[in-house]
């Protein structure tokens, strides 16, 4: 168990981390211990992994906080200009959909992030439900064989591309 409120499974595990970082460290609290806070405002806390001064894939972990006593968590992992996240049980619930809205502001606002990927088995017993909620919020399905997605089996990746101005500093006033 986290020290905020939800207990990780398996199948709330960073598909991503074994995979992508392959550092073998799990979700229990010795891998929470080496997270650093990264930014804190409102209801949504991030945590990231000391690679973020390195060109290594980041883990990046979003907190928000729902009640007191219980938080959504979202684990990511930011490759080139690409945030993956995983997403977790229960992500139609309330209070996930409305971690995922704190989480996509963050990365909008706060990082140079193009694109988001959003990820789960295609096993899953509410793929549907998860299609349509994610498309609704503007994500789309991504072919298997694109060359931005890792050659995972049995994956489905859906996007949420961040519209940047190419030139935001040229057109800042002086």
């Amino acid at each position: 168990m986290l020290g905020y409120g939800l207990i990780v499974t398996e199948r709330d595990s960073l598909t991503l981390r074994p995979r992508c970082l392959q550092v073998g460290r799990s979700t229990e609290q010795g891998d929470h211990e080496q997270l650093k806070e990264l930014y804190s405002s409102g209801n949504l806390t991030v945590l990231a992994n000391d690679s973020l001064l390195h060109q290594d894939p980041v883990q990046l972990d979003f907190h928000f906080r729902l009640t007191p006593q219980a938080s959504a968590h979202w684990h990511g992992l930011l490759c080139d200009h690409r945030l993956f996240l995983d997403i977790p049980y229960r992500a139609l619930d309330q209070g996930n959909r409305e971690s995922l809205t704190a989480t996509l502001e963050y990365v909008e606002e706060k990082t140079d992030v193009d694109s988001v990927f959003v990820n789960f088995h295609n096993a899953r017993n509410d793929r549907g439900a998860l299609l349509r909620a994610f498309s609704y919020m503007g994500f789309e399905v991504v072919r298997p064989d694109h060359p931005a997605l890792p050659p995972w089996d049995n994956v489905i990746f859906m996007v949420y591309p961040l519209e940047r101005d190419c030139c935001h500093f040229c057109s800042k006033p002086s």
